[in-house]
């Protein structure tokens, strides 16, 4: 005897469907490799200075140029990070993939790595993510992907 499970039902749609999404394939111009085979969207890629990812708040606001000022370090770290944030012309939510050395890495500076690092997880960057800046002690360095829409204001905006 069997019995139907009721939390696998969905009211909106019968039993049987089946859903397959094939995406933009076939008319995607923009495809390129990632290090997760051919995929549609720009690798980009941030990294933190050598040394920089074992550095408390105090000392990441130094590197930064930003050490001295009201509050707490972590409190003022964690606003200059927000402000990075909001400033990327990225989209508010991306895919983390895997880093390689061909990924384009336009913003040099320390300050964009430690925003996108301490708003990412294993898989996702949110921009309206809180940062977690305990990330920065195992991870150095993260790349997204981009997609086609958001690739051209990138590429405007690094000329």
């Amino acid at each position: 005897m069997s019995e139907a499970v009721p939390l696998l039902h969905n009211m909106s749609a019968p039993p049987r469907s089946v859903v397959k999404y094939a995406g933009l394939a076939a008319e995607a111009p923009n495809r390129r490799k990632t290090g997760l085979g051919d995929v549609f969207g720009t690798a980009v890629a941030f990294h933190l200075p050598p040394n920089l990812w074992r550095m408390g708040a105090k000392a990441l606001l130094d590197v930064i140029g930003e050490g001295g000022g009201e509050g707490s370090p972590e409190s003022r770290l964690l606003r200059f990070i927000e402000a990075r944030a909001r400033d990327l012309p990225i989209p508010d939510g991306a895919v983390v993939i895997p880093t390689r050395p061909d990924h384009l890495a336009p913003w040099p500076d320390a300050l964009a790595a430690i925003a996108v690092i301490t708003k990412s997880s294993d898989n996702i960057w949110l921009r309206g993510k809180f940062p977690r800046l305990s990330v920065l002690r195992n991870r150095r360095k993260v790349s997204l992907l981009i997609p086609p829409a958001f690739a051209t204001k990138l590429e405007e905006t690094t000329r």
